[in-house]
This record gives C-alpha cells, sequence and structure tokens, in this order.
C-alpha cells in the first residue's frame, strides 16, 4: 500500500515545488543471502528472452544523450551474460517510460496503458493517480530536452536468474514554454520479472526544479 515520502527532498529554489511519491506493493518471493558485485563478470550462460530490448526504444532517443546505465551491485549468484541481459531489459523498460512520460510533449490527458506500459495494473493506477509527478504534462512545455539519464541497477538472483532489480535514476531535463528551466526527476523503481518481461511494481520518485 502507498505510504508517506520517506526519501530525502529534492533541492529545488523552492521546496514547497518538489513533489514526491512513494508506492511499494509487496511482492512474494525468497530472499537469498549471497555475495555482492558492482562489475559483470565477462563469462556466463546466454539469458532467456526477456523484455523488450533496448534497441526497441533507441530510436526514440535523442543521440546527444544516451543512458548511462550499470550493474551497481548483485545479491546472489548471476553470470555476467544475464547480467548485461538484465540491464539491457530493465533499461528498455525505463526508457520507454521516459519517453512517453516526460520527453514527449502534449500530453493534456494521460493514456496510463501506453505511458505506464511496463508498470504492474496496480503501480500502473497509482502512477495515473500521480501523473503531475510521474509525467510531464503539469508543465505545459513546447519542447523537453534531456541533459542527463542515468541508472544504476541493484540485482537480487535466486538459482542463478534475476527475480528483482531495484533500478536508482536520475533524469534531468531542460524545458521551454510556459515555464523554462532545468527539471529533475530522481529516485527509485522495484522491478519484478513476469512472464512478459520486467515491470515495475513500486516506485520512490522525487521531481523539482533546479
Amino acid at each position: 500500500m502507498p505510504t508517506s515520502p520517506s526519501g530525502r527532498p529534492l533541492p529545488t529554489r523552492a521546496r514547497a515545488r518538489t513533489l514526491v511519491a512513494f508506492l511499494v506493493l509487496v511482492v512474494p518471493g525468497a530472499l537469498l543471502a549471497g555475495c555482492s558485485s558492482d562489475e559483470e563478470p565477462r563469462s556466463g550462460r546466454t539469458p532467456r528472452a526477456g523484455a523488450a530490448s533496448a534497441s526497441q526504444v533507441s530510436a526514440a532517443i535523442p543521440s546527444e544523450v544516451k543512458t548511462d546505465a550499470k550493474v551497481a551491485h548483485v545479491i546472489g549468484r548471476l553470470p555476467g551474460t544475464r547480467r548485461k541481459a538484465v540491464r539491457q531489459q530493465v533499461e528498455a523498460v525505463i526508457d520507454r517510460w521516459w519517453q512517453r512520460a516526460y520527453l514527449t510533449t502534449g500530453h493534456a490527458r494521460i493514456d496510463a496503458t501506453r505511458v505506464f506500459a511496463g508498470f504492474t495494473p496496480g503501480a500502473q493506477r497509482r502512477a495515473r493517480f500521480d501523473r503531475a509527478l510521474m509525467t510531464s504534462a503539469d508543465l505545459r512545455a513546447e519542447s523537453v530536452t534531456p541533459l542527463m539519464r542515468k541508472v544504476r541497477l541493484d540485482l537480487l538472483a535466486v538459482n542463478g536468474r534475476a527475480r528483482s532489480v531495484t533500478a536508482r535514476f536520475d533524469l534531468r531535463l531542460r524545458t521551454s514554454g510556459e515555464r523554462e528551466g532545468r527539471l529533475r526527476m530522481n529516485g527509485r523503481l522495484f522491478l519484478v520479472h513476469r512472464p512478459a518481461g520486467w515491470r515495475v511494481f513500486g516506485y520512490d520518485v522525487a521531481k523539482g526544479w533546479m
């Protein structure tokens, strides 16, 4: 169930203008204590086919600002090729959300099915309620230019396969229109693997002007 924000406030010119939301839905599953690593080994088995590949959204990403996504920590054992596959799949989910929610202008009406396609049904409903935070629909911007796209992933692996991911992200934009300036969205996304691929089941997100 949604709880009140517990993260640190995002620095802005006026703290009252910072929006923060926190949502975590409990997902059943066993936790496994194990090793932690911030590097991706080069050896390992080929992963299963999973979520949409990063190439499906790369065409929509401005060439001058690519997403910097890396695996930061792994709990449990996960071969290097599978770490790479998870990184690419989760990156594609996040890029698709960013592109449709923040980098495309003119969302007077939010199509939650499209914008939050990578979210579970429960998280999608909550994100639609938090659309002023989870999209740029409130900005009425004429143009949006990405300045930074950064993602760091913490993976939980069980029996050699990734079961859940915490994605720490930092997205910074420049807007023009009714409000010109630099906008920052940062926080965490919590993802679980479903038959259809990786899905966001919870989030802890802050949004504010820099």
